[in-house]
Parts: structure tokens; C-alpha cells; sequence
């Protein structure tokens, strides 16, 4: 693929990457949102047609703060006539009433203007802890969904797969988007309680034994125990779907052999989508059914095990959407990145650190490596951002959100990319420059080279002198120096001229569009880095090309 042009704004655009792929654009609310602006009062009402909005908004304001002070001069007025002044004396008091009047006004205009600021200020704060208060909530779900998933499964996909299952079955049969949104973070839950069932009997390759069955139905009870009686509304209804998902339609199932529709639709759905996934997947006593005999075994089973209209909705659709849908991208690189940047694009314009970490998750298990993601999923997904907010189609605190996220995601890939390595190599300094608030380019290089067995130090937000000391202190190899806005520019010529200065051997590798774009590839001892991909290979030839020659 062909580089792309450097952003000016984000350490994400750290380096030119993969040419950008055609972002969608702002989504739009969800549903329940959508309702809850409809029951706004006066929603929908129509301002004025002789105004703007905002200037009968205005002029009503000025209308309303000026009438007291319009009344004081009036009766000012009217007294000094009662009073029986003369005429010069009526005029003095009506021009100081009117002076006081506008004085008032002024300071009264001041006090409001300072007073609305700081309303949308704490307003702006309340709505930024509210929504983060919200991402938390989904996010301890899903962590708590993935440690008792962890216990029996290879990788946490399962989790994700019988949540994209169980809304798409939802929406199917069109359920309302409220409950759609609470079955996606609900639904990885059904199996909580097997966090009660002892690993010998969970991970035993054989079959079981009539007691150790009776322990593992223990599960669904001791899933409701675990998660009821909660205020949260997503552990309300996994409480529901882990007590109901194992009943069966007929009556023949678990734990309170509840029959037809007194079994709640939540665990009804669960159900279905449990079964197919758990028929599709390896487990440690048996390998996947293919899918169209896991497909057959499901509709000898209706009316039996699912509700019926259900088990029909879900081969529907399994038509539409495929059993795996991510299985011919696999096959196509290229096509499973571009899939992969627009899912986890999407994520950050709607704020979704589960639709995220999910992305990740399962690119992963499609065998795309976490360079690749670096380059082209994460940085131009950060980059979308960037033209997003710069267009005013995102606000300051979505694109705070999307940042959070990003550095969640990243934390959760530099554990899998690290797992088992040794910090052997070179020693490795990522500097960023003073004013640098977008380092997240720079953390991507950090854990690339942190993953080749560089033993890295990381450091931001760093003065000439500062990063002076540190090299004098540290005693790097090689320094990776970074900065994407255009102010950091002039930090980085000090921070290159004292380093030339005091250190001219050191070999330093440039990247971002603040260091790099401007700068030709090679500059004495210099590399601007191009792609994120390539931070391991540059740093690599730099060390090796700036090595001394071995004696003969």
C-alpha cells in the first residue's frame, strides 16, 4: 500500500501509513437516545420564524435584563415631575437614570455572561464523568465476562461471538434498541457462574459423571446469585439470562424446568446462540461440529430445546450474515485490516471501548500481527478522529473518550505482544517533545520495539534539557525523538542541536509530522521514520550502520 499524507495533529499519524480507506461518517444516536430527546419537553417545537434562534434567544435575554433598570429611570422620571423640578433638573435626573441604567445593565450582562460559562463548564465536566461512568460500567461487564471465559476457553471470542449473535437475533425479531444495547453487554454473563465450578471438573477432556454434571448445573443458579440485585440494569438482565438460558423450551431444562414463554426471551435468545457457538467451537472433549451439522443437530431440536419462531429467526440469520463472517477476509489481508480500521473507527466515534477492544480481539485471532494493527487500523482510525474533530463533527469529549480507549487498547496488545520477552538489546529512548499531547504514535513504536527485546524507556512531555539529562543519565544506544503538532517543531531543533552538541555520536531516529515531514530521510545519523511497521527494521539498521567495525 502507498504511504499516506502525515497528519498535523495526532502522534497516531506518527509516520506515513497505508493509504487512508473511506471513513464513515458521525453515527447517528442510538436509539434510546433518540427517544429520550423526543420526551424532552418542547422538543420538536420550532423557534420563531421572524428570528434565528440565537438571536431571539439573544434579544429576549437583552429585553428582560434591561426592563428593571428601564422602570427605575421612568419612575425617576415621573417623581422629579410630581416633585415639581424644573425642567433642567427632570432632564438631569432622566440622563443619570439612564447612565445608571446602562451601568447596571453592563455589569448585570458581565455577571450572566461569567455565570453561563461556568454552567456549561460543569455541565461539560458532568456529561465527560457521566459518559466515562458509563464506558467503566460496560467495561467491568465485559472483564468479568472474559476472567470466567478465560477459564475453559483458548481466547475471549466466545464471549464476543454469543453477544453478536444474541443482538443480531434481537434485532431480528425487533426487539427495541434499549434492550439491544443491555443484551450485548448481558449476554457474555450467561456462564458467571461457572466461576463456582472447580477446574477439574470444568477442564476434564473426558466425559463427565452423573455427579459431576449435577455440579456444572450448579452454574446457573450460582450466576444469578452472583449478579442480582444489582441497580445496574446490565447485571439485572445477565441475573435473568444466567438463571434461564439452560431451561429448554419443552420443559426439560435447567435449573427450574420452566417451559415455553414463561421462559424470560433474554435466556431464550442466549440459548440459541450458546448452543450453535459451543456446537462450532473446540472444546477439551471434543473438536467443532461443522457447521451444517451443527446447523441439522439445532432444527432436530426445535420445539424441544429453543422456542421454535426463534430457532427459525436465527437461521435467517445465519443466512444473511454467514456462521462466520469474518471467514472469507481471511483470505485477504488487506480486506480483513480495511474491515477491521472501519469496525474500530466506528467504535471510537461512538465512544465504544467494547466494540473496540473487541476489533483487536478478534483481528487478532484472524492472524493480523499488531504491527499491522498499528499501522493500519489504530493510527489512521486515530487520524479519522483528528479530521472529525478538526470539521466540529466531534466534540472534545468523544474525542477524550476516543483517546482513552486507544490507550486501553494498546495497553491490553503490549501484554499480548511482550508476553515471554526478554529486554536483551539495545537500550531504546522514546522522547516526546515539550507541548506534545498526542503521544500515542510514539507509544506504538515504544511497544514494537519493546516486543524485538529492546529494553525501552518512555518518556513525554520533555524539555532540551530535560531530555539532556536523561540521555546523560540513561545512557541510550539510540533515541527515537517524536512530536505531531507543528509547535513541538521548535523544541525538537533545540532538543536535536543540544544532543549534536553534547552527544554526536548518539544515532536518533525522527517521527511524526512535526520532526519528519520537513526533513529529508537522512541527516547525519538521522532517520525520519516513514511507517509505523518499519520502527523495528529503521532502528535496526541505524544501531547496525553506527556500530564500530570489529577489529581483524
Amino acid at each position: 500500500m502507498s504511504g499516506a499524507t502525515q497528519a498535523s495533529s495526532t502522534q497516531a499519524s506518527f509516520l506515513r501509513t497505508p493509504a487512508e480507506h473511506a471513513g464513515g461518517g458521525p453515527q447517528p444516536p442510538p436509539g434510546r437516545v433518540l427517544e429520550l430527546m423526543r420526551r424532552l419537553p418542547g422538543a420538536g417545537a420550532a423557534p420563531p420564524a421572524q428570528l434565528p434562534p440565537e438571536q431571539h434567544d439573544g434579544r429576549s435575554r437583552l429585553g428582560v435584563s434591561a426592563l428593571p433598570w428601564a422602570l427605575i429611570a421612568l419612575a425617576a422620571a415621573v417623581g422629579a415631575v410630581i416633585a415639581g423640578a424644573s425642567a433642567l433638573v427632570d432632564i438631569c435626573v432622566v440622563v443619570l437614570a439612564c447612565a445608571g441604567m446602562a451601568l447596571g445593565w453592563r455589569f448585570g450582562e458581565s455577571g450572566r455572561a461569567s455565570l453561563e460559562e461556568e454552567i456549561e463548564s460543569a455541565t461539560s465536566e458532568l456529561k465527560r464523568a457521566l459518559s466515562e461512568l458509563e464506558i467503566a460500567q460496560a467495561e467491568t461487564v465485559q472483564r468479568l465476562s472474559m476472567a470466567v471465559e478465560f477459564r475453559d476457553e483458548d481466547t475471549g471470542a466466545h464471549i464476543e461471538r454469543i453477544g453478536r449473535f444474541s443482538v443480531l437475533l434481537a434485532e431480528h425479531i425487533g426487539m427495541d434498541a434499549e434492550f439491544c444495547e443491555r443484551l450485548k453487554h448481558a449476554a457474555p454473563l450467561h456462564d458467571v457462574g461457572k466461576v463456582a465450578i472447580p477446574d477439574a471438573i470444568l477442564l476434564k477432556p473426558g466425559p463427565l459423571t452423573a455427579e459431576e454434571r449435577a455440579i456444572v448445573e450448579t452454574h446457573a443458579e450460582e450466576g444469578h446469585r452472583l449478579v442480582r440485585g444489582s441497580s445496574s440494569s446490565i447485571l439485572d438482565m445477565a441475573a435473568t439470562i444466567a438463571l434461564s438460558h439452560q431451561e429448554k423450551w419443552d420443559g426439560t431444562g435447567y435449573p427450574r424446568g420452566l417451559k415455553g414463554e414463561a421462559i424470560p426471551i433474554e435466556g431464550r435468545i442466549v440459548a440459541v446462540a450458546d448452543v450453535f457457538d459451543a456446537l462450532t467451537s473446540d472444546r477439551v472433549y471434543r473438536e467443532a461440529f461443522a457447521v451444517e451439522e451443527a446447523v441439522q443437530m439445532m432444527r432436530e431440536q426445535r420445539g424441544r430445546h429453543f422456542d421454535p419462531v426463534l430457532l427459525d429467526a436465527f437461521m435467517e440469520v445465519l443466512g444473511r450474515s454467514g456462521p462466520d463472517a469474518r471467514a472469507q477476509l481471511r483470505s485477504d489481508p488487506a480486506a480483513l485490516a480495511e474491515s477491521t480500521l472501519e469496525t474500530f473507527a466506528t467504535a471510537l466515534e461512538r465512544g465504544d471501548a467494547e466494540m473496540a477492544e473487541g476489533a483487536i480481539a478478534t483481528a487478532i485471532e484472524d492472524g493480523i500481527s499488531p504491527t499491522t494493527l498499528h499501522a493500519e487500523v489504530i493510527g489512521p482510525a486515530l487520524r479519522r478522529m483528528d479530521v472529525l474533530s478538526e470539521s466540529g463533527d466531534v466534540d472534545s469529549d468523544r474525542e477524550h473518550r476516543a483517546r482513552a480507549i486507544t490507550r486501553r487498547v494498546l495497553a491490553t496488545l503490549y501484554r499480548y505482544m511482550t508476553g515471554g520477552t526478554e529486554p536483551t538489546r539495545q537500550r531504546v529512548l522514546l522522547a516526546g517533545v515539550t507541548g506534545d499531547e498526542h503521544t500515542l504514535g510514539l507509544q506504538m513504536v515504544h511497544d514494537q520495539l519493546a516486543a524485538a527485546g529492546f529494553q525501552t524507556i518512555f518518556d513525554t512531555d520533555l524539555s532540551a534539557e530535560r531530555l539532556l539529562e536523561m540521555v546523560e543519565s540513561r545512557t541510550p544506544d539510540l533515541i527515537v525523538l517524536g512530536a505531531t503538532v507543528p509547535a513541538g517543531s521548535e523544541s525538537v531543533e533545540m532538543a536535536l542541536r543540544d544532543l549534536r552538541n553534547n552527544h554526536p555520536e548518539l544515532p536518533i531516529v525522527l517521527g511524526g509530522p512535526a520532526v519528519g515531514g520537513s526533513l529529508p530521510r537522512e541527516r547525519g545519523g538521522m532517520t525520519v521514520l516513514e511507517r509505523i511497521d518499519e520502527s523495528v527494521e529503521a532502528v535496526e539498521d541505524l544501531l547496525a550502520s553506527t556500530a564500530p567495525s570489529a577489529s581483524v
